[in-house]
């Protein structure tokens, strides 16, 4: 019996480990208190796209990011990949500018909102009500991502639909509660990574996010 205490201090111990072998809870306040504040962003990134029937031969392709939110349900997007094509979405219209053959390819998604905005949010300025109300969330582990520790989580989308595009979503969260890295992986098994540097937190005027077309420019719309 005179070991008693000492078995219910190793019991209450091992109480607080099993209650933090769970950290899903901390991350998501670190992401809610990102979402609060988030209107904007610009970022360095590199994109990486992996086909599955071509393992060994990734694209890989550095540029510039600027996300903005213009209010909730509505998000528009700028990427440009080093002066070689930009991509930009406004809440309705996808646009891809190829800088070598002159060719502005339009795309009216405005039916498919939702699920772009799904995807654009993954990450910036999403409360984690939203992401767990569209994917089953689990915690991967952490690990080092661009020098700095950050939080591994796993999303698998709970919509049929999305499913049908998006396999999965991977997300790596720094201690700021924004995503430091993203991989995408789609239904057939090709993936996109994402990884984020030099983030700067912010809003911009709108006409900041206009795809920026010479004259002379060939517009297919599909």
């Amino acid at each position: 019996m005179r070991h008693l205490p000492v078995l219910v201090l190793a019991l209450l111990a091992l109480t607080p480990l099993s209650m933090a072998a769970d950290p899903l809870g901390a991350i998501f306040e670190h992401i809610d208190a990102a979402a609060r504040n988030f209107k904007g962003m610009t970022a360095d990134i590199s994109n990486t796209e992996h086909h599955a029937l071509a393992p060994d031969d990734d694209d890989v392709s550095t540029g510039t990011m600027k996300v903005l939110r213009v209010k909730p349900g509505l998000t528009r997007l700028l990427i440009d990949f080093n002066g070689a094509r930009s991509l930009s979405f406004d809440g309705r219209e996808g646009k891809m500018y190829n800088r070598n053959t002159k060719i502005v390819d339009v795309k009216d998604l405005g039916d498919k909102q939702s699920l772009i905005d799904q995807f654009l949010l993954l990450g910036f300025g999403a409360t984690s009500a939203e992401l767990q109300s569209t994917y089953d969330i689990t915690y991967v582990g952490e690990e080092t991502v661009g020098g700095q520790l950050v939080s591994h989580l796993k999303l698998v989308p709970k919509s049929p639909e999305t499913k049908r595009t998006l396999k999965q979503a991977e997300l790596w969260f720094a201690a700021n509660g924004l995503v430091a890295q993203q991989k995408l992986l789609w239904a057939g098994g090709d993936y996109r990574l994402v990884a984020y540097s030099r983030l700067k937190l912010g809003p911009m005027p709108e006409k900041d996010l206009e795809l920026k077309l010479p004259k002379g420019v060939i517009v297919q719309k599909h």
